[in-house]
């Protein structure tokens, strides 16, 4: 009876696995979280007391052990962090035998970005719901995984997240799979989006308010100048293709800055000032180069800028508000450069023809 009470007062405990270039925010959101909810948390890599350096450089953490010196059955979960960490970790057998022994005991597995990479050289994803970074996604379809595009997947003893926009919710579920509890702090529903899941990510780490502030004004005054420019273009393109396509991008930014917008009233901040002037830059940009295909390949040039920008910002941010709106505003951005690139495509192709035609008809002309 006494070692029964003992072993019901033991604090759970967690490994969190840990290799050169993790993703800083997600390996220091969850470990914040549960050392605050009392567990025992210890960090395991190949080689213990080392010191391993986050992916953005601002963090690092030194190991308490490796993954060769602990047995599985004394943890009751393992957490799997991303950034370019899993590809070393799934090199490590040790590592992997690790985290398989822990799936077959039905210890919880939670993996986020690219950590499913570990499970995936484990085979430990076939016929399981399942979530990544899209970039592994297909990596993660061809390992049997039913992959599904949300902030968090359960299957069973796994759960998976897709960046750090979504580890406030993957903490949260965490926790309360564990029976968890950080005093003076109440959990939302994981399913939940309305929470104010900002405030939990910035509490154990993550983005501040500050930093989602300044992420959003940026984007929204990129978005404000491409809607300028862009409706500057429009009615002086004669192709009409180009000419609809630049009031779509119009159109599109428009409406990003009105979601940006909306954004910021809702985290208490107001529409930033605009910098610099789109419409007077694109007047400038007209009169200096005229060229429709110039044009159109500045257009282009600064669309796959923004994408970059809101891609980047997308896999940073740790607000799963403001990122959703981001990876929204990434797929219309996406659609459009495509539209883009086929408009340039036919403009190249058609001036091909026409050398072509005129080499031809001089050839022709050669006695």
């Amino acid at each position: 009876m006494e070692s029964n009470m003992t072993q019901l007062n033991q604090p759970k405990r967690i490994a969190i696995l840990v290799e050169d270039a993790f993703e800083d925010s997600e390996l220091l959101i969850p470990y914040n979280a549960l050392k605050q909810a009392r567990a025992d948390v210890k960090v395991l890599g190949s080689r213990g007391n080392v010191q391993y350096a986050g992916k953005q450089g601002k963090f690092s953490i030194t190991s308490d052990a490796s993954t060769a010196e602990v047995i599985p059955g004394f943890f009751d979960a393992i957490l799997i962090p991303g950034g370019m960490a899993p590809d070393i970790m799934r090199t490590n057998m040790r590592t992997v035998h690790l985290v398989q022994d822990a799936m077959r005991q039905g210890k919880l597995i939670a993996a986020v970005c690219h950590g499913p990479q570990v499970l995936i050289e484990g085979n430990l994803l076939r016929g399981r719901y399942a979530t990544g970074l899209r970039a592994i996604r297909k990596d993660m379809q061809n390992a049997g995984a039913n992959y599904i595009d949300a902030p968090i997947a359960e299957s069973g003893n796994l759960l998976t997240a897709r960046r750090p926009g979504d580890l406030p919710i993957l903490t949260t579920a965490i926790l309360k799979r564990l029976d968890l509890q950080v005093q003076g702090l109440d959990l939302p529903d994981i399913h939940n989006f309305e929470a104010p899941w900002w405030k939990l990510a910035e509490f154990w780490g993550g983005s501040s308010k500050a930093q989602i502030t300044e992420a959003i004004t940026h984007t929204l005054q990129e978005e404000q100048r491409a809607a300028e420019v862009c409706g500057y273009h429009a009615p002086k393109v004669d192709d009409e293709a180009i000419r609809a396509l630049y009031q779509r991008l119009t159109t599109d930014a428009s409406n990003h800055v009105r979601l940006l917008t909306q954004r910021l009233s809702d985290l208490g901040e107001i529409k930033p000032e605009l910098v610099g002037d789109g419409a007077q830059q694109a007047q400038q940009a007209w009169q200096t180069l005229h060229d429709p295909l110039d044009v159109l390949l500045g257009v282009l040039d600064k669309l796959q800028e923004r994408i970059g920008n809101v891609y980047q910002r997308s896999i940073t941010l740790t607000d799963p508000v403001t990122v959703a709106i981001l990876d929204r505003m990434e797929v219309s951005l996406v659609k459009s450069e495509q539209q883009l690139v086929n408009c340039l495509q036919q403009i190249l192709l058609g001036a091909t023809v026409q050398s072509e035609r005129t080499q031809g008809t001089h050839q022709r002309q050669v006695p």
